[in-house]
């Protein structure tokens, strides 16, 4: 990230080869990594229940945490929307990639069920909580907007594919399977890379109590609110060191267009996105080294 965000300023300067690349991956790379991954994988169908049930405890009660700080604080709709947003959405992306670069295929695929199973939830809270904070009409029924965000969501149709093919026990054919392993292995360097170049960091500035409501989402609640289901569940090591680093990432780059489009406040969603990145490198260390301690885990 650190270096996309180097080549964005120094060489690669031009703002519509980065909107290329960050194309190419959401649309294309990232969802081919998602079906190859899930249409591979060895998924433990016990784990489906207390993924589910944390996930989406843990999001209620961050949305519930966002918007009681964020009206303490003395904030509008628009701005209680992007803080809200801050606090629900994670960028997968960089989940993905810790998991992989730490545990290799076995965390890639539990990243994999894990953006599985936070999408839907994440979401549809997205779009119930900024349609009730924006006072902005809206031209589409609330399940309507739900119903495009979800079917216009490339990880959500991914994951959609690659579970089928897993369950009815599809083989993909050589040829094609090589070549989506060889799109997959550019999806994260690229994705990580077009998350740097997005990073607006001369561009923080302004009122920093929002910012800072918004950065304990990451840096305290989520992880923790994560650690303590898995605890709850006694998961397995790997299960609660993967729920804590997705609790730890940062909100997704896509929520910036999103509040855009719904009438948010999208200068702080874009301060937002920027200061939850640069958090990330200490919150995910911290997190996951905690994780690790508590659960035992050799790496």
């Amino acid at each position: 990230m650190l270096l996309g965000y180097g080549l964005s300023k120094k060489l690669l300067t031009e703002a519509s080869f980065w909107q290329g690349i960050s194309k190419l991956s959401y649309w294309v790379l990232f969802p081919v990594l998602i079906v190859h991954t899930l249409a591979n994988a060895t998924i433990d169908a016990a784990l489906l229940l207390p993924l589910c049930t944390i996930f989406i405890g843990a999001l209620i009660l961050i949305l519930i945490y966002c918007v009681v700080v964020a009206r303490l604080l003395g904030q509008d709709g628009p701005s209680t929307s992007s803080i809200v947003q801050g606090g629900v959405r994670h960028n997968g992306f960089i989940g993905l990639a810790v998991l992989f670069d730490m545990f290799g295929l076995p965390g890639q695929e539990l990243g994999a069920l894990m953006i599985a199973v936070l999408v839907p939830p994440t979401n549809v809270l997205s779009v119930l909580s900024v349609s009730l904070l924006v006072s902005k009409k809206q031209h589409q029924s609330l399940t309507a907007l739900i119903l495009k965000e979800l079917l216009r969501n490339p990880m959500l149709i991914s994951v959609a594919i690659g579970l089928l093919l897993n369950i009815l026990a599809i083989s993909i054919p050589a040829i094609l399977d090589q070549s989506m392993a060889l799109m997959s292995r550019a999806a994260l360097p690229l994705l990580l890379l077009s998350i740097g170049a997005s990073l607006k960091i001369r561009a923080l500035k302004g009122n920093w109590l929002p910012l800072i409501a918004s950065l304990s989402t990451k840096l305290l609640v989520f992880p923790a609110l994560l650690l303590g289901g898995a605890l709850w569940f006694n998961l397995a090591p790997l299960v609660t060191v993967g729920l804590v680093i997705f609790g730890a990432l940062p909100t997704a780059v896509s929520a910036y267009p999103f509040i855009q489009q719904m009438g948010g406040n999208a200068k702080l969603m874009a301060d937002i996105i920027t200061l939850q990145t640069l958090a990330s490198l200490v919150g995910l260390t911290f997190w996951t080294s905690l994780a690790i301690h508590i659960t035992g885990l050799t790496l």
